[in-house]
């Protein structure tokens, strides 16, 4: 039976960064930067964990507070990223470190961002407090996806965080395709072809959305496979994919997004573009 869906709902997480080959360690003593992050004397560690995830926090932090509660949340966000990839399993140990602040990520691996994903470490780094809301499903979908698929091909780049995006949840109290479909009407969005092309012309945020959104459309109408196709075959593989030409393609997307938003509402996108999605 085929599975038609990422997620009922998309979101993008423009603050937080995928650091590529981040399981090189800075310090060359240890093997990975889970090793070095956990031997940091700065922190003390404390590790709660389930079969499938090590959480490690800090003594009196927001994730201690929260520990059995987050601990559950990681179990989902990896069960929920392996069913929507179409996976039986994941091989690798999982673990997921909490910070408290951008200042603590900085100090522990050497960037101040909200969050990122060691893919090959099988780790990831978060920050956590009562005043922003992580990501869990978000990285993780990195640390799966990589690991099961591998990297993808030359000219799919955009479909790392596409997938992500795509099965994370929420931007804010929006949907992606809300979003998606105003920057259409406000013509912000190039043609399917030049997004492929070069969609880092877009700059992060209105890339990640239009990314997002034609992943959940192959995805529902086309189904995972599809999209495990073309993340391993590449753009040019697209028509032969869907039996289609790139300008018939964009224009189903288009329909599409337009369905799923029946009633649209004014986009606060300054404050997407100020905060982000927490």
């Amino acid at each position: 039976m085929r599975v038609t869906g990422f997620a009922t709902v998309i979101s993008i997480v423009t603050v937080l960064v995928t650091l590529a080959g981040a399981q090189t360690a800075a310090n060359d003593e240890y093997e990975t930067l889970a090793d070095e992050v956990l031997n940091n004397s700065t922190f003390d560690w404390v590790l709660v964990k389930s079969d499938r995830v090590r959480m490690h926090y800090q003594p009196g932090s927001f994730a201690e507070q929260h520990r059995f509660m987050i601990l559950r949340s990681l179990d989902s966000a990896v069960e929920e990223a392996l069913e929507t990839l179409e996976e039986s399993r994941y091989e690798g140990g999982l673990r997921a470190f909490y910070f408290e602040s951008r200042e603590e990520m900085e100090r522990a691996v050497g960037r101040p961002v909200a969050g990122f994903s060691d893919w090959g470490g099988n780790a990831i780094y978060i920050v956590l407090n009562k005043d922003w809301r992580s990501f869990e499903v978000h990285e993780f979908t990195h640390v799966v996806t990589m690991g099961a698929w591998g990297s993808p091909h030359d000219s799919c780049g955009w479909m790392i965080e596409g997938i992500a995006n795509a099965i994370d949840g929420w931007c804010r109290e929006y949907m992606i395709d809300e979003v998606v479909l105003h920057l259409l009407g406000e013509e912000q969005l190039p043609p399917l072809g030049e997004f492929f092309e070069d969609s880092g012309e877009l700059g992060e945020i209105r890339a990640g959305f239009y990314g997002a959104s034609f992943i959940r459309f192959l995805s529902e109408v086309y189904g995972a496979e599809t999209v495990r196709e073309l993340w391993s075959q590449g753009t040019g593989a697209l028509p032969e994919l869907l039996d289609a030409s790139l300008d018939a393609i964009e224009d189903r997307w288009k329909s599409y997004v337009k369905t799923k938003v029946p009633s649209p509402r004014e986009i606060d996108l300054e404050a997407i573009n100020d905060v982000g999605c927490g």
